[in-house]
């Protein structure tokens, strides 16, 4: 249910007796203290009691109310006939004590009237403010909503990119290690199988475990070290902390085969390492190779890879989350991948 009221409304309700008594109270601050106090009691009781009894009605009963009415017209009928009622019941039920601590009476009708004038003054342009704020507030959600399907799209659009250039590369792998080893080709078909199952299962989560990425780029690494066999060492660490952080699906496998792919362009050895930590309250995920080099590989490929992947961690993680390739220490390439340990936004 909307809101009707603004929530600023709770600091009105004790200060804005005070503020009011020098003009409902004639030469107030001429009066002995006790008299004057006297008199600021009689005007702070009956507006807390109005108050009180507005706010609780607005929080629990009239939202369910407003609910009901279908037009704007009636809706504002109803405000004012519960502006009035309750004005009227809560006059005749704080009269007494009013009269009491003013020390003069005060009629019936009188102090209805000024109850309903203090009462409509406060809570019809509450309504008014409230209700641009809750018309804002729905176009945001609204825009908010169109946002997050547009970036649901795109991430699907980059996916869509990724599984089949995975696929179909996994699928030259098969054929090659059937016909060279069948029993080889048997063992590596089941960590395919796995492969295969994780990339189309990214299709339809947003997030995975780390462990569960990592585990997916040993099984490839170990096939790919079937295909090349002594021209490529790999290794993988994972810092157990971050370990169960979520993550994008099919964010290090790419870097992987990029790695082995430049790697291997010109050379007849590559070592790629792979090393997921956790540092600052940030996960980092490097990819490191000794081949030519960002820009040296005899390799010329779509780039499709590398910009799908910066357009994914743009669009999940904005600018707490960083994608750099860089040349590595010592030679060779570095691609780190820093994200934020929280989920993706």
């Amino acid at each position: 249910m909307q809101r009707l009221l603004p929530r600023e409304m709770v600091w009105l309700y004790p200060l804005a007796p005070l503020a009011a008594a020098p003009l409902l109270v004639e030469g107030l601050f001429a009066m002995p203290w006790k008299q004057a106090l006297l008199q600021l009691a009689g005007i702070c009781v009956p507006f807390a009691s109005l108050s009180l009894t507005f706010h609780l009605l607005y929080l629990t009963v009239m939202p369910r109310l407003v609910q009901r009415v279908r037009s704007r017209a009636a809706e504002t009928l109803l405000h004012v006939a519960t502006i009035t009622g309750v004005s009227v019941v809560m006059a005749a039920a704080v009269l007494p004590v009013k009269n009491l601590l003013c020390q003069h009476s005060s009629t019936l009708l009188d102090f209805s009237v000024t109850c309903i004038i203090i009462s409509g003054v406060f809570v019809l342009p509450a309504l008014a403010i409230q209700r641009l704020r809750n018309r804002s507030l729905a176009v945001e959600r609204q825009a908010q909503a169109e946002r997050q399907a547009s970036l649901r799209a795109q991430l699907e659009a980059l996916q869509a990119r990724t599984h089949p250039h995975f696929l179909f590369n996994s699928l030259n792998l098969v054929a090659t290690l059937i016909s060279e080893d069948p029993e080889l080709a048997e063992r590596t078909l089941e960590r395919l199988a796995d492969l295969f199952r994780y990339a189309l299962e990214s299709s339809r989560v947003r997030l995975v475990p780390l462990q569960r990425e990592v585990d997916m780029v040993r099984d490839y690494l170990a096939i790919q070290q079937v295909r090349f066999g002594k021209r490529l060492r790999a290794s993988v660490e994972l810092d157990a902390r971050a370990a169960h952080v979520q993550v994008p699906p099919l964010l290090l496998q790419p870097l992987v085969e990029n790695a082995i792919l430049h790697g291997l362009a010109s050379r007849q050895q590559v070592s790629v390492h792979v090393r997921v930590r956790f540092e600052d309250e940030r996960v980092l995920l490097d990819v490191q190779d000794d081949g030519p080099g960002p820009g040296a590989s005899a390799h010329r490929g779509s780039q499709t890879s590398v910009s799908d992947l910066h357009a994914r961690v743009r669009l999940l993680y904005g600018e707490q989350g960083a994608f750099v390739l860089e040349p590595a220490p010592g030679g060779g390439c570095m691609a780190r991948i820093a994200l934020p340990a929280g989920h993706a936004a």
